[in-house]
């Protein structure tokens, strides 16, 4: 018992170095504060957009407030039920409209809606800039100028971040941070923006920024019709062409509330991190397996110690759980995050595991779904599903 005390107290301990760490170091951070060049070429935010009704005015709201000197705002709707396309209109976006037609062969929803949405937007400049941006997010007046800058001043055509992480139920806030803290730890920035470790690449969908002439160098979305993680998928078709990349934290730019329900949350994660991990099975029972040990076990060993009568490792057990919740509550302040639901970890990490292990089991099965479309995996086909969503 000692020893696994031991074996996890050493585990966060290295996690809030990391953090410090990764505190300390701006080289892959984007703010307020990063400079801007003047002129940028032209911009034009591409949102794909498929019953967004709840989010397609204040996302548009926020792009009225840029400070971005040649920015345009094209909404593509896709097929929605809703009051999105009339929504986004009167907001003073242009939309586009795709209609509800199933999907060609070989191809996922995202990455077909901007395709065409990039084909509707006619010919593009060679100094043209294309952003695709989701209809959940909430920009900064600073955010388009300061990104596009860096991808200007750094020489890279691909720019992707990841904002801020906004949730309001009860179930966003015990699960998110875990998934959340999953993706971070497992994808270091100084390899993801290494030319030479293309096997690292990562991107983030919420908010890619491409040079057009890159983009139609590697085939548009068209590189990654099949994948459901396009984002990444895209990035990689980029690296491959060998054009390099840039992945940094944009917290202060722009803020994203990914789901609004228990059954959202479920049904986008499970979409997404099996395909995250390339289909292997083993990886997310190994990764469950590292979850448990880690995050749900070490709640378990006082009362086994106890039990044993085993008073050094009771106090040992108890010295664990007290640097856990202190490395919990350090990390909860710097991302924003409520301290109150760190006491809630060990349930996080139980549902965690749950979202792991049920996304092999959807994806091999053929019940992927998301936006009312279900996806069998690797088959390239889609289904229309009984969903509204």
């Amino acid at each position: 018992m000692l020893l696994t005390c031991a074996l996890v107290a050493t585990f966060w301990l290295s996690v809030a170095l990391k953090v410090r760490r990764s505190r300390s170091e701006d080289r892959w951070r984007l703010g307020p504060d990063a400079p801007v060049l003047a002129p940028l070429p032209r911009l034009i935010v591409v949102i794909p957009a498929r019953n967004e009704a709840a989010n397609i005015r204040p996302c548009i709201a926020s792009l009225r407030q840029s400070d971005h000197p040649r920015m345009e705002v094209v909404v593509y709707d896709d097929g929605s039920t809703d009051d999105t396309a009339t929504l986004a209109l009167t907001a003073g976006a242009r939309v586009y409209f795709g209609g509800g037609d199933p999907l060609p062969p070989g191809w996922k929803g995202k990455p077909w809606a901007l395709q065409r949405a990039v084909r509707q937007l006619g010919p593009l400049g060679a100094s043209d800039w294309l952003l695709f941006l989701d209809a959940d997010v909430r920009v900064a007046p600073e955010a388009l100028s300061r990104a596009h800058s860096r991808a200007v001043a750094d020489g890279v055509p691909f720019l992707s971040g990841f904002g801020k992480l906004e949730m309001a139920s009860f179930w966003e806030k015990v699960i998110q941070p875990s998934v959340g803290g999953l993706i971070i730890a497992g994808n270091d920035l100084d390899k993801v923006n290494d030319p030479g470790r293309p096997d690292a690449v990562i991107a983030n969908g919420q908010f890619i920024l491409v040079r057009a002439d890159a983009y139609l160098a590697v085939g548009g979305h068209s590189a990654v019709a099949a994948d459901i993680l396009d984002d990444v998928g895209l990035a990689r078709a980029f690296v491959a062409k060998g054009f390099p990349i840039r992945v940094v934290f944009m917290r202060e730019l722009f803020a994203c509330r990914m789901y609004t329900s228990l059954r959202e949350l479920w049904l986008g994660w499970t979409k997404n991190l099996y395909a995250g991990m390339r289909y292997s099975t083993v990886v997310p029972i190994l990764l469950s397996g590292f979850v448990f040990f880690e995050f749900v076990l070490p709640y378990a060993l006082p009362v086994v110690a106890y039990l044993r009568g085993d008073s050094v490792a009771l106090a040992a057990s108890l010295g664990v759980l007290g640097l856990i919740h202190a490395v919990r509550a350090y990390m909860d302040g710097i991302f924003g995050q409520q301290r109150l639901y760190g006491l809630l970890q060990p349930l996080g990490a139980v549902m965690l595991i749950g979202l792991l292990l049920d996304s092999v089991r959807r994806s091999r099965m053929g019940q992927v779904s998301w936006k009312g479309r279900s996806y069998a995996v690797g088959a390239g086909d889609e289904t229309s599903s009984t969903s509204s969503r």
